[in-house]
């Protein structure tokens, strides 16, 4: 595990009296270094420490290395009845608000994932697709400074129960019956936190007794990977790294591994029989950002041979915003102009650069793929269909369509689809 400095560290009452969650905290806590003891809370003092902590919790912006954690460890509640879980959601509402990983009050785990359904694609414009997800973590050892994952560290300590839970789940699919991919965990770079966590060797265990069902492991911005080497996992781990190249690890991706070290990293996995995917996410236009692009695809093609590329922009940001928490002479002229002058509405998905400067950047990428390895798919990231059909040419190249598609995340991008075992061929 990596080192992490700590703000405080609290203890859930149940994770306390659980001798399996209490061994998996005393291993976790040599490596989280914070002033005093860790504090028992009942629902009551967890419900005051979120209500209090949730308003601070902005990016990180320019203040990236100073923003350090607290250190929650939680644990699932899922055998809780229904009257149970309503008088806690009424008594301590702060403990249900958000979303999958975001919620502090102890249900859920296998959680359904609604954007892409119907109503998304009308509210939105973007193409998406729903999907089963599995979150036991929120929260991130890396500081970049369009994100604020730093600021706490969320951690379901009863894995055991939640693997339980998982395996019930996975046999009774009602959304999506054919579903065969499942993502852990987009709240954090989770492998930072292994292996004294312990659960990546839970889940590869897991689903390598599915013949049907595919993990996939969000190994993010992260090198750490050498402690899952060895794991049985018969290809049914998908290792997924977020690229970007060099000149945004270093300006904004603070604490993250080097672009040449994610791609050694994906290279190690790869050797050791793990399929490997990559997402450009989020492509920060930085000064020098197409020459940039253009040399990290390269170099991802002579290091691994990647499943499929995901790509998607910085995205969810105003101009002000990106003044306030990007160092200046970071961002290119021309794209902050641009989303200055832009019509932004006040939905969150609406905020991002103009669609013609994001087309620039997807275009640099489909010309590198294109000229290096055609076969790869590529795909993007809740993006807005006219901007799929825009590319509609340089996706069919690899047998890509709005209307069916591979993807890093998507319910039925894992095993034999020929897209898929074409890239790798």
């Amino acid at each position: 595990m990596l080192p992490v400095n700590a703000r405080g560290v609290y203890i859930k009452s149940e994770a306390a009296a659980d001798p399996r969650s209490m061994a998996r905290i005393e291993r976790m806590l040599p490596f989280i270094h914070f002033g005093g003891d860790p504090v028992i809370v009942d629902d009551e003092g967890l419900c005051r420490l979120v209500a209090a902590e949730t308003p601070t919790w902005g990016r990180h912006g320019l203040r990236a290395n100073e923003v350090e954690p607290v250190v929650i460890f939680n644990q699932f509640l899922n055998d809780h009845q229904e009257a149970e879980r309503q008088r806690r959601r009424e008594a301590y509402p702060d403990l249900f608000r958000g979303g999958g990983p975001v919620r502090f009050g102890g249900y859920g785990g296998f959680d359904w994932r609604p954007s892409g359904d119907p109503a998304y694609r009308e509210r939105t414009g973007q193409v998406c697709q729903p999907a089963y997800a599995l979150h036991s973590f929120w929260g991130c050892h890396f500081r970049c400074v369009y994100c604020s994952l730093g600021h706490v560290a969320q951690v379901y300590v009863n894995l055991e129960d939640w693997v339980d839970h998982i395996e019930r789940g996975c046999a009774d699919l009602a959304n999506a019956p054919g579903q065969n991919l499942f993502q852990w965990d987009n709240g954090s770079d989770i492998v930072c936190w292994e292996p004294e966590y312990g659960g990546t060797k839970l889940l590869v265990d897991v689903f390598a007794r599915q013949p049907d069902k595919y993990l996939e492991l969000y190994v993010g911005k992260s090198d750490h990977v050498d402690f899952m080497l060895d794991y049985d996992h018969r290809g049914h781990t998908l290792c997924c790294w977020s690229l970007c190249h060099e000149a945004q690890t270093r300006e904004v991706e603070k604490r993250t591994a080097s672009m040449e070290a994610r791609l050694s990293a994906a290279r190690t996995c790869q050797d050791a029989g793990y399929p490997v995917r990559i997402r450009l996410s989020p492509m920060v236009p930085t000064v020098g950002w197409e020459a940039e692009i253009r040399h990290m695809v390269q170099r991802m093609f002579e290091e691994i041979k990647p499943e499929i590329l995901t790509i998607e922009p910085l995205r969810f940001y105003t101009y002000d915003q990106l003044c306030n928490d990007f160092a200046p002479g970071v961002i290119d002229p021309e794209f902050l102009t641009g989303i200055r002058d832009a019509e932004t509405g006040s939905n969150h998905y609406e905020r991002q650069f103009p669609e013609e400067l994001v087309k620039r950047m997807y275009r640099v990428v489909f010309e590198e793929v294109l000229r290096i390895s055609p076969q790869t798919p590529v795909a993007f990231c809740r993006e807005k269909r006219t901007v799929w059909d825009a590319f509609r040419t340089e996706l069919a190249r690899s047998g890509q369509d709005p209307d069916d598609y591979v993807c890093n995340c998507g319910p039925v991008s894992a095993g034999a689809d020929a897209r898929l075992v074409a890239a790798t061929a």
